[in-house]
C-alpha cells in the first residue's frame, strides 16, 4: 500500500474530457481557418504569374515576328518555360502559324499566344 504524505490528498487534478473536447474544436477551427487564408493568398499569387507570362509570349512573339526567326524553340525565361511552335497554315501556304506556350516551373500551362505570319520569300 501506498502512502501518500499528510499535505497531498488523494485527488488527482485535471480537466474534465468535456473542456478537452472544447479546447479540441477551438484548436481545429482555428486551424482549419489559417489554412483557408494560407490556400487565398496563394491563389491570389496566381495572376501576377498569369500576367508575366502575357508579357513573355507577347514579347517572343514580337521578336519572332521582327526577326522573322521562324523556327521552333523551347528555352527558360525566369522561372517560365517558353515553347514556340511554328507550323504551316492549313489554308495558306504561304503563311505559318506560330505558337508561343508559356509553362510554369511545375509544367503547368499558364498561356497561349498564336499568330498568323507571312512567310514571304
Amino acid at each position: 500500500m501506498i502512502r501518500l504524505p499528510n499535505n497531498i490528498s488523494g485527488k488527482v487534478k485535471g480537466n474534465t474530457i468535456i473542456e478537452v473536447l472544447i479546447a479540441l474544436a477551438i484548436i481545429s477551427f482555428c486551424s482549419t481557418l489559417a489554412v483557408i487564408i494560407y490556400l487565398n493568398i496563394q491563389k491570389s499569387s496566381l495572376p501576377f504569374f498569369k500576367i508575366k507570362a502575357i508579357e513573355i509570349a507577347e514579347k517572343h512573339l514580337k521578336e519572332t515576328l521582327e526577326k522573322k526567326n521562324f523556327s521552333e524553340d523551347n528555352y527558360k525565361n525566369e522561372e517560365f518555360t517558353v515553347k514556340k511552335n511554328i507550323e504551316q497554315h492549313s489554308r495558306y501556304p504561304d503563311c505559318l502559324v506560330i505558337r508561343i506556350i508559356i509553362f510554369d516551373s511545375n509544367k503547368k500551362k499558364l498561356h497561349e499566344l498564336e499568330s498568323v505570319a507571312y512567310k514571304g520569300n
